[in-house]
């Protein structure tokens, strides 16, 4: 009976300790609103998964849509940006969103005050779904 019980409580801790996986660590996040109207905003951010992962999809309820994007230079220098539909997140390792690679474009963004935030949602390839609020820079037009 006693080692019945020891396996009942060493299951329970085990499910207690184990139930759900350490969150997400973001760090920098940005949002530039558009200058003028009609152009795209676009958010800067880090992150880190504790476990491998991926990014599959990205949305806000502020935007027409939201799209992840790389640039860079190609070729014979010739700068290029294509739409990214699916960004790996190794275990433990920084995925830096910003200038000249990997960033958020952000499209029909409604219009913000003056460095209020904006929510951008992420849908990780493991189901979670987690809210980043960015911190706003500039005002839209």
């Amino acid at each position: 009976m006693t080692r019945l019980a020891a396996s009942l409580l060493f299951a329970l801790l085990l499910a207690a300790c184990g139930g759900q996986p350490a969150g997400l660590t973001i760090a920098n996040a940005t949002y530039r609103a558009p200058l003028v109207d009609g152009a795209p905003g676009v958010a800067y951010f880090s992150i880190t998964s504790p476990t491998a992962d991926r990014i599959v999809g990205i949305s806000s309820p502020d935007a027409q849509s939201v799209e992840i994007h790389d640039s860079g230079v190609e070729g014979a220098g010739m700068a290029m940006m294509r739409k990214v539909e699916q960004v790996e997140l190794p275990a433990g390792k920084t995925v830096t969103f910003g200038p000249g690679g990997l960033h958020v474009m952000v499209f029909a963004p409604l219009p913000r005050q003056a460095n209020a935030s904006f929510p951008i949602q992420i849908t990780l390839g493991s189901g979670r779904v987690e809210t980043i609020s960015f911190a706003g820079e500039t005002t839209a037009k």
